[in-house]
């Protein structure tokens, strides 16, 4: 009884609900509204296969689109994702189109 009620508090915690695990990082990267080409330039605080958070002085509204750039060893790749939740110091981001690099050039980030 205690470890199925233990179970359920864990699955609410928000790290147990993503996919994977995220890796912290202090990295700039660039960033745009889709459709815009107006740029901003932030820092990426931890980054996952699945999404990201950027900390922004003004992040975006849950569910608008964003193009990030990001630095890999084989040049920037522009990753697709969509604002999951924004907070004061940034949002966080799911991305919605697959990484258009190799695993290990992805894993170097």
């Amino acid at each position: 009884m205690l470890a199925t009620l233990w179970s359920r508090l864990l699955a609410l915690l928000p790290s147990a609900r993503r996919r994977h695990a995220r890796q912290p990082t202090n990295m700039t990267v660039d960033w745009h509204l889709f459709g815009s080409q107006v740029g901003h330039i932030s820092a990426l605080r931890d980054l996952s296969p699945g999404g990201a958070f950027v900390r922004a002085a003004y992040p975006r509204e849950v569910g608008s689109p964003i193009v990030l750039e990001l630095p890999t060893a084989a040049g920037p790749v522009n990753v697709h994702a969509r604002v999951a939740w924004c907070g004061r110091n940034g949002m966080g981001l799911r991305f919605t189109k697959p990484v258009q690099v190799g695993r290990t050039a992805f894993a170097a980030l």
